[in-house]
């Protein structure tokens, strides 16, 4: 389930149910995030993620329904060298409380990808993708959980699914130059070079220029 927030100041008292669990939302402790997730964006857009998020770790314990600081917390560790053992905690918490939240789902598989647990990140990525089913792949990020679910077949040698995973990420987003570029490897490597290098010469044309070196490499001459 995706969420919408407007950060402005509530006015009335609230009370939500997520995951079949009620929760309480106390109005001076939701303020309370909102100004926090406020500060903390602010922070980052001055290159201070880590102080980031350190500050919105108190709304996970005082405040766990508010949505928007899983994602300000993710978007202020990931891709940096903070606690990332911390992050995969929240975002599974947030997924007990969010139910059928495929973002966050999405989130947890690139966290693991990262880490190179490709097995973690498979099955997080198809929650994301079994839960963007119930939620609709009309959000722009879907065809992500794809990709990057092909991409760990790929890394652990899965060439099939990872050419299933990457065919249907193009039909979410077509004319994708890195999902034909990887694609294209992983045709490749089913001995399948002709349809590797039709891959790599769209994706040329896509502006995808890591697949140059696959074309002048293997595709002078098609067997």
């Amino acid at each position: 389930m995706r969420y919408k927030f407007t950060f402005a100041i509530f006015i009335l008292s609230i009370s939500m149910a997520f995951a079949q669990e009620m929760y309480e939302v106390d109005l001076e402790e939701r303020n309370n995030s909102i100004v926090i997730t406020n500060t903390a964006n602010d922070m980052m857009e001055n290159g201070n993620y880590e102080q980031a998020a350190k500050i919105l770790e108190s709304i996970f314990k005082n405040d766990p329904t508010f949505h928007p600081a899983y994602i300000e917390y993710y978007k202020a560790i990931y891709g940096t060298k903070y606690d990332h053992l911390k992050l995969i905690e929240v975002l599974k918490q947030g997924l007990t409380i969010f139910e059928n939240d495929d973002e966050l789902a999405y989130y947890l598989g690139n966290v693991y990808q990262s880490a190179r647990k490709f097995g973690e990140a498979i099955d997080a990525y198809s929650d994301a993708i079994s839960y963007s089913k119930i939620n609709g792949e009309d959000y722009p990020i879907v065809w992500g959980y794809h990709f990057n679910r092909g991409n760990c077949h790929l890394k652990t040698a899965q060439y099939e699914k990872a050419i299933k995973d990457y065919s249907y990420a193009l039909e979410l987003s077509p004319d994708n130059g890195d999902i034909l570029t990887n694609r294209g490897t992983s045709y490749y490597q089913v001995k399948q070079k002709a349809l590797a290098c039709e891959d790599w010469t769209s994706a040329l044309k896509f502006g995808a220029d890591a697949a140059k070196k696959y074309v002048d490499l293997y595709c002078k001459t098609i067997d």
